[in-house]
């Protein structure tokens, strides 16, 4: 008979646990830092930049502890856990159940047809970032392909990004088809460099 007994207490705080998420997000400046700003996958480097808005002294161990207790609680998951590095986490279900009620806050659906991998290699980058989202701004002004070189002037006045560090993030960006050359320039033969469709489907999740 004892092995069967059921401590009733436990299950009183089993259902309490489960009951509490919202006011357990809103006790804690951290906890309340973080449970606002998770509304896309992100990952931890990227949640901290966001949580510092409101709370300027969160440090990156602070994200991995409550990232921690927040999936303990079935709050957020980690899309990609066998990375080592560009890990994404996002609220599950009951997180943006949440999360709502704690601060009315919508999170919109998340991307299907996206390769996560490639997202998260891309978000882990600030260069690689940088160069995918230029490129696109420019392809959006002018309609036209672009070289390393217009990217660079398009980067250098807000970022000071160099042309060696974008034309070796191009190479890679070419390499997983997330942008592909699309031929040369007349005057000098500079190549050309177009968004593809897989890659315009991480700058639209990235722009969320």
């Amino acid at each position: 008979m004892t092995g069967n007994f059921i401590n009733p207490r436990v299950v009183t705080e089993k259902m309490s646990h489960k009951r509490d998420d919202t006011g357990w997000l809103k006790r804690g400046t951290q906890r309340v830092a973080v449970a606002q700003v998770i509304r896309k996958p992100m990952t931890a480097t990227e949640i901290c930049a966001a949580a510092r808005v409101i709370n300027p002294h969160i440090q990156l161990r602070d994200i991995w502890y409550l990232l921690k207790e927040m999936q303990n609680r079935n709050l957020v998951w980690c899309r990609n856990p066998r990375l080592v590095t560009g890990r994404l986490y996002e609220l599950t279900a009951q997180g943006q159940q949440a999360v709502a009620s704690a601060f009315a806050i919508s999170i919109a659906p998340t991307a299907v047809q996206l390769d996560w991998r490639k997202y998260s290699w891309v978000v882990r980058a600030k260069i690689r970032r940088l160069t995918l989202i230029g490129l696109d701004q420019l392809q959006e002004k002018s309609g036209i392909p672009q070289t390393a070189t217009s990217i660079r002037k398009h980067l250098r006045s807000e970022h000071g990004v160099a042309l060696n560090p974008v034309l070796k993030a191009l190479k890679d960006l070419v390499r997983l088809d997330l942008v592909k050359e699309a031929g040369v320039t007349e005057q000098r033969c500079c190549k050309l460099y177009r968004v593809t469709p897989a890659g315009q489907r991480i700058i639209d999740q990235l722009r969320r």
